[in-house]
């Protein structure tokens, strides 16, 4: 990613920014390569290609929620249903007609770059800067690891993190991103310098956090790292900010006319806003003119009544006076307490807070998008308004804050590495270093000999427990945090009121704030549905290690981790519990959630069926309703042999698959004390239809009716 001097990068394009980041993420490169790879297609627009189109139409269906108006897209479907051969070929991919017609539909081609290719061509940039595609929108080996993060191949450090396969892809390419400048030479790395500020800071106040990360650029000039750090204060970021004052206000000490006003003073948000600022400037500069009590009065009256809105523009983010509300000072007193704005050219010192607040504006922005992806990396907590490292001890031995230090600023051809000697080697292209998967180790570059010394050093701040051990400890240790966790965040009560709210989807958004707005609802849907199933085991079953669901360090909710596996599923000693949750209605279930539910069922069966451990395996279908087909259909499976879909010679027989609605899982919490008891009646009440199953029966009847013809 290249940016150009005084320009804050950003981790996700403006034009397709949501909360659910990660989400996003999944869905786009999932979409991407069903349009591209598993279509054959290259990436490309009108009449060249469909792909674009056809992304963010399937973008569209994937997220309806987030997608909520898409005016452009619904009037160029009303223009295509009105070509049946226009229609036709688009739904058929026939690229000849499509081109060999571009001259009769040139006007309806034309839309298509208005609101919906140009819309792909941004939700997809958000993965290019993160190395999972490269500019052309090839899927890169990272990416495609991303797809299918089960084939992931960990390093013996890796394998002492407690996180899963999609938080280590994240934290690899975070700690290979870089943010070069424009002649391709100098570079930053801000997950480089978030690791170095938390490894020898231990724990940061956000807003400081966030400055120095997001603010830095390769354009940057610290000559003393560790100093800086030491010394910063927040808001610091931008003092050195060069601003360049416009010729037309520089020599310009007197009140400068409203059209050169707004033409500088800009706010592309609103203009409203610049009307505010426009009646401050006139008081402003009517007392500093007269230095009178009325203009002071007045200057006052302006600034208290749209307050938020200048000290966001002129004041970065703080008080431009300090005075109380209502309180009335002489003008000499206020002249000395602001001597800073009185006793400077007025417009240019103006002119240089309100540069200076749009820079710290644009990089609180732009942190709220960094933060989200940061949390992906599952090491880093954001709690109570600090950023630290989760596991400190591991942390400390695994990553070289020395590496990180000189790793934060540097300038491309003077690195000694073999694995990249260019902008180009870097970044560009999917055999880039950027868009190669890399280990951690091989990120540091870690010889044998260092990998030894770091795994004695975990060894021993962990008593001089065997390094075989410790993933064990450090997992028991998370699931004594996780639980802490809940028990504080989500007490019972709290989880059957967030139950009760899945059904009324206009309460989404409330949803969000109440458990996370870095998860998409589903999501969420999964998370408590788990939490709900943890107090109606009396709080015995290993939630954390039961998810299939890719946590932040704080145990919040990024996203489903997929991998053909079921939501939730719980070993015990002599049972296996699934759960799958879904918020599709009864329509959509019967499409989207049959297979998936009936496949993740039967392999798990088989497998228990095959590890000798006489377990019995119950799945649990969980959502807000069902039809009558759904509810009949799971039990008669019950009653026939299935076939696995990772062996077709493998069958398994008594697949139970309980439907369980949302307010029945709330009053389910309730009888903890027979938990036991319970599973056990929902078995007995599958088993007593069950009959004996001849696998035959549909040869048998055929071969019977050509031997009666």
């Amino acid at each position: 990613m290249r940016v150009s001097e005084n320009q804050v990068f950003n981790l996700m394009d403006t034009n397709g920014r949501r909360s659910d980041v990660i989400n996003a993420i999944q869905s786009y490169i999932s979409v991407l390569k069903e349009v591209t790879v598993n279509s054959n297609d290259k990436w490309g627009n009108m009449p060249k290609s469909l792909s674009q189109y056809k992304f963010f139409k399937k973008a569209l269906m994937l997220s309806p929620d987030v997608f909520e108006r898409h005016t452009p897209f619904d009037k160029l479907e009303g223009e295509i249903n009105k070509h049946n051969n226009l229609k036709k070929a688009i739904t058929e991919n026939n690229m000849n007609y499509i081109l060999s017609s571009a001259e009769e539909y040139e006007d309806i081609y034309k839309k298509f770059d208005s609101g919906i290719e140009d819309r792909a061509r941004h939700l997809t940039s958000n993965l290019v800067k993160l190395g999972f595609a490269d500019e052309k929108r090839n899927i890169s080996d990272a990416g495609e690891l991303l797809i299918n993060p089960s084939k992931i191949e960990k390093d013996e450090l890796e394998e002492l993190l407690p996180i899963d396969e999609t938080n280590l892809i994240y934290l690899r390419q975070l700690l290979k991103l870089r943010i070069f400048s424009n002649d391709r030479e100098r570079f930053y790395s801000p997950f480089a310098m978030a690791l170095y500020m938390l490894l020898t800071r231990n724990r940061v106040s956000e807003n400081v956090f966030f400055e120095i990360v997001q603010g830095c650029s390769p354009y940057s000039v610290i000559h003393d790292l560790e100093s800086y750090l030491d010394a910063y204060k927040e808001g610091d970021i931008v003092d050195n900010y060069k601003v360049e004052i416009p010729t037309e206000i520089i020599n310009e000490n007197n009140k400068i006319n409203r059209e050169l006003f707004e033409k500088t003073f800009t706010n592309k948000k609103s203009t409203r806003q610049v009307d505010k600022y426009w009646n401050f400037y006139e008081a402003l500069i009517s007392f500093y003119t007269e230095k009178t009590q009325v203009a002071l009065d007045s200057l006052l009256d302006v600034y208290e009544e749209n307050k938020d809105t200048l000290c966001k523009a002129f004041g970065r983010g703080h008080n431009i006076f300090n005075n109380r509300k209502g309180n009335r000072p002489s003008p000499e007193k206020f002249l000395k307490l602001h001597t800073k704005i009185f006793t400077n050219n007025i417009n240019v010192y103006l002119y240089k807070e309100f540069a200076k607040s749009k820079q710290i504006d644009q990089i609180k922005e732009y942190s709220d998008t960094t933060k989200r992806v940061f949390k992906a990396t599952g090491i880093i907590s954001f709690d109570n308004g600090y950023a630290e490292l989760a596991n400190k001890e591991l942390c400390y031995c695994i990553f070289d804050s020395d590496y990180l230090k000189n790793k934060c600023f540097g300038n491309i051809t003077e690195e000694l590495d073999g694995y990249y000697e260019t902008y180009e080697d870097y970044e560009e292209g999917t055999g880039s270093y950027f868009c190669k998967v890399s280990s951690l180790s091989k990120i540091f570059d870690y010889s044998k000999d260092d990998i030894l010394k770091r795994l004695n050093e975990i060894s021993e701040k962990f008593g001089g427990e065997s390094v075989a051990n410790i993933p064990d400890l450090i997992v028991a240790n998370r699931k004594k945090e996780f639980c802490a966790f809940i028990n504080k965040n989500y007490p019972a009560e709290k989880v059957k009121t967030i139950l009760g709210m899945f059904s009324d989807r206009t309460k989404d958004k409330q949803i969000k704030e109440l458990v996370s707005p870095d998860a998409s609802v589903p999501t969420i849907y999964e998370y408590i549905v788990g939490i709900a199933w943890y107090y109606f085991s009396g709080q015995k079953i290993d939630l954390l290690k039961s998810y299939n669901l890719t946590l932040s360090a704080d145990f919040e909710p990024l996203v489903h981790a997929g991998g053909g596996q079921g939501d939730i599923v719980d070993y015990e000693e002599d049972k296996v519990i699934m759960l799958e949750a879904t918020l599709m209605n009864t329509n959509s279930q019967k499409r989207g959630e049959w297979e998936p539910v009936l496949r993740h069922s039967v392999n798990l069966k088989v497998e228990e069926d095959e590890n000798g451990l006489g377990r019995d395996v119950t799945t649990f279908f969980i959502a807000d309703n069902f039809d009558t087909n759904t509810i009949n259909i799971w039990k008669a499976i019950a009653s026939v042999p299935m076939q696995s879909s990772i062996d077709r010679n493998k069958f398994t027989d008594n697949v139970i698959i309980m439907p369980i609605d949302s307010n029945e899982l709330a009053l389910l919490m309730d009888r903890n004390s027979e938990y036991n008891a319970i599973i056990k009646k929902i078995r007995l009440l599958f088993e007593e239809d069950k009959v004996k199953f001849d696998m035959n029966w549909r040869k048998r009847f055929i071969n019977e009716l050509y031997i009666k013809e």
